[in-house]
């Protein structure tokens, strides 16, 4: 697990060790308050991400071959999985290599790794031997040493800890170095993840043990807390990211014994439900005096999932503080709470900027000065104009959302340091607006907030605005297979962004703008391994996976509006598994879409990718809308003036990123969204245009970790094929 939080634009990294267990008991009988105690062949760390004991799998010759072990795929080669007495091994077996032996894993982690440990002994009475680590950020293309041989000199497991501190896609590779007939083996191979937090705390209830309800202490990583009616859950019903996790019942509460001083931005806390107990209810509440009184904070939250799901609570609060759980409804349905995380307070998102007339052009303009800011403002008549300035380089991207009071229409306009618009964002009356652009020159820009009808001297606007390099992605979506080509609007995992927030399925990757109640845009990788005979499974639905107290599109929002519920990653792409035909069907997939697009032109181009897939080609695909001609769903779903493809066409193959060259083929097209501009029987090639189009359309930067050589001749031709 991987947490990449912002506040004034500094990160702090800190790595934090996480475990699964390599086995646990199973419960025999329905789920009760007892706890039970973690197998014997357990590491004492603490949540470690990954720890292959190599206990799953079977192999007894060294000849080449993979096997499936819990944590996944791995091939040995001049390699065997050991189970005589003369290997030494953790439980019953281990893997034994010989000569110039390989133990490679065949799949990626996301999540990076901090810091590895192995470990090794020789077999019987063989001689010593050496051994390297090593690793790959691109699937297995190139390989890196990581830290220095190692020699191994005893018959008793012995443990070799490597750091890595690398973020993102990664596997590893264990070579023995010598070359020599003398055996080695290894066992219990652990990650840690790579993580990056904000400053404040984060606390795993790793450390304390309470085994009954009965009020009393515990002291925890962060200091000493108070579980009324709680206890410290470890069984296989306790939903946990690492060994334990905090199980309430009835009334109970969960209470910091401590303050802090630091105040508290946002808070995070993870929360399921116990074994097949019924839903139940629980508030979070504050205190600023040491606990004399309290406040709660948001709204009550509803447990019903028992697998862990991240409530969100915005307190921006300074100073002296501290937090309670409290389970509300009284019953005794069980919850259990995990991570609680708490972000410092930063003054309230960073430089923030109450507007200062006069401020009606470039040369006035109000400076924001610290990165992301919140900005406040009027539009006092219909010909007042709001200009606020931000400081940005070559290759930086910048992103600003302006909510805008109700019933009025507000426009958002970038300008450069010329003064001439690169972006702007014009929705309907009461919409949200939203800019992200990659610059392509230093200087100012500047953002115009302009009314297109309706103005108030009383009811404020809200601009947002952050400007980060094009490196500072969630790096735990953005090595996605989808996204190997580029995340184009820089989306992030992190509430703060609303309108451009990551969200990753194994099946596609999408930026979804809450405001819009659709997706920026959506990206996946079609090739035939994706292709099948799995039948539609029309399961439209809400995605209950947004963050807690957003809006979510229903099957039903559609409903009289006259408009299809559009896929982006089409079911068609999606016919391996029922579980990937299903994944399309939630309505953050979904766009409103005429139907003439959506019935003609648009599946007809889909109906082509797929030829071309069944043809020996694999394609990466972004889909989207821009624009707005109004609203459905009470003003909850925009309706996109166009809709919008960006197609990258290879042979079948591996290392796709490095086989993009000037002359592979690129399709782009965009096509009106209404009835009226488009005709179900056109052909979808009379809507081709060039990326660089749609990049001009969108603010997109598409295909950006392409070399920029590359990208200016891809994206300027149109397709003609």
């Amino acid at each position: 697990m991987k947490i990449i939080l912002r506040v004034l634009g500094i990160t702090l990294i800190a790595i934090l060790s996480f475990i699964i267990p390599a086995c646990e008991q199973t419960l025999t009988s329905p789920p009760s308050d007892s706890l039970e105690l973690s197998s014997p062949k357990q590491s004492s760390l603490k949540k470690v991400t990954v720890m292959e004991n190599f206990e799953a799998g079977t192999k007894t010759a060294y000849a080449t071959g993979d096997v499936v072990f819990t944590s996944g795929t791995w091939t040995l080669n001049d390699a065997l999985v050991g189970t005589s007495s003369s290997d030494p091994k953790v439980g019953t077996k281990s893997v034994r290599v010989r000569n110039s032996g390989k133990i490679t894993m065949t799949f990626d982690r996301t999540d990076g790794a901090s810091t590895v440990t192995v470990k090794h002994a020789k077999y019987g009475t063989d001689a010593n031997t050496s051994w390297g680590l090593w690793y790959s950020t691109n699937s297995g293309s190139a390989w890196t040493q990581a830290g220095a041989n190692v020699a191994t000199s005893s018959t008793t497991l012995q443990t070799a800890s490597f750091t890595v501190n690398t973020a993102g896609t990664i596997r590893f590779e264990i070579r023995k170095a010598d070359g020599t007939t003398n055996r080695v083996n290894f066992d219990d191979f652990t990650i840690n993840d790579y993580i990056v937090i904000v400053p404040g705390f984060i606390e795993n209830y790793e450390a304390g043990t309470k085994t009954a309800y009965a009020l009393g202490d515990v002291t925890f990583s962060t200091g000493v807390w108070t579980l009324n009616d709680a206890l410290v859950g470890t069984s296989t019903s306790d939903p946990k990211v690492g060994t334990k996790s905090v199980r309430t019942r009835n009334s109970g509460t969960v209470t910091m014994k401590f303050d802090r001083t630091s105040g508290a931005g946002n808070v995070t806390i993870k929360h399921a439900k116990y074994g097949t107990d019924a839903n139940s209810t629980w508030s979070l509440f504050y205190s600023t005096n040491s606990g004399t009184t309290w406040t709660q904070t948001g709204s009550s939250v509803t447990t019903s999932s028992t697998t862990l799901q991240t409530a969100t609570f915005a307190v921006n609060i300074s100073g002296t503080i501290r937090f309670e759980i409290r389970k509300t409804d009284g019953t005794t349905n069980r919850v259990n709470f995990d991570d609680f995380t708490i972000e410092d307070y930063s003054g309230g998102g960073g430089g923030a900027v109450t507007e200062v007339e006069p401020n009606n052009s470039t040369s006035t303009a109000n400076a924001i000065t610290t990165v992301p800011a919140t900005n406040t403002g009027y539009i006092s008549t219909t010909t007042d104009v709001d200009y606020f300035s931000v400081s940005a380089t070559s290759g930086q991207v910048i992103t600003s959302g302006l909510t805008v009071p109700s019933g009025l229409d507000y426009n958002l306009y970038l300008l450069n340091a010329s003064g001439v618009t690169v972006a702007s964002s014009a929705n309907a009356a009461g919409q949200s607006e939203s800019i992200i652009y990659s610059t392509t020159a230093a200087g100012p820009f500047y953002f115009l907030v302009s009314s297109s009808s309706g103005s108030s001297a009383t009811l404020s606007y809200e601009l947002t605005a952050n400007v980060t390099t094009g490196s500072v992605v969630d790096t735990t979506t953005s090595t996605s297979v989808h996204l190997i080509l580029g995340n184009p609007s820089v989306a992030v995992h992190d509430v703060t962004f609303p309108l451009n927030y990551l969200m990753e399925k194994p099946q596609y990757v999408l930026s979804y703008n809450r405001d819009n109640g659709i997706p920026n845009w959506t990206a996946w990788h079609l090739n035939s391994s994706w292709l099948g005979s799995t039948p539609r499974q029309n399961d439209f639905r809400n995605d209950t996976t947004l963050p807690t107290g957003w809006y979510q599109v229903l099957s039903t929002s559609y409903s009289g509006s006259g408009y299809d519920r559009g896929h982006m990653c089409p079911s068609a792409d999606r016919t391996a598994t029922v579980a990937d035909n299903s994944a399309t069907f939630l309505m953050t997939n979904m766009i409103p879409q005429a139907p003439n697009n959506n019935q003609g032109p648009w599946a007809n181009l889909e109906n082509y990718l797929r030829t071309l897939v069944t043809a020996g080609k694999e394609l990466y695909i972004y889909s989207g809308g821009y624009g707005s001609q109004g609203t459905i769903d009470a003003g909850h779903v925009n309706v996109p003036s166009h809709t919008w493809k960006v197609i990258v066409v290879l042979d079948e193959g591996t290392n796709d990123l490095n086989r993009v060259t000037t002359t592979t083929r690129v399709i782009a097209v965009d096509m009106p969204n209404s009835d009226a501009l488009i005709s179900r029987t056109a052909d979808w090639k009379t809507f081709r245009v060039s990326v660089d189009y749609v990049e001009g359309q969108t603010g997109y930067d598409f295909l950006s970790k392409v070399s920029t050589s590359i990208q200016a001749a891809i994206e300027s031709t149109v397709d003609n094929q």
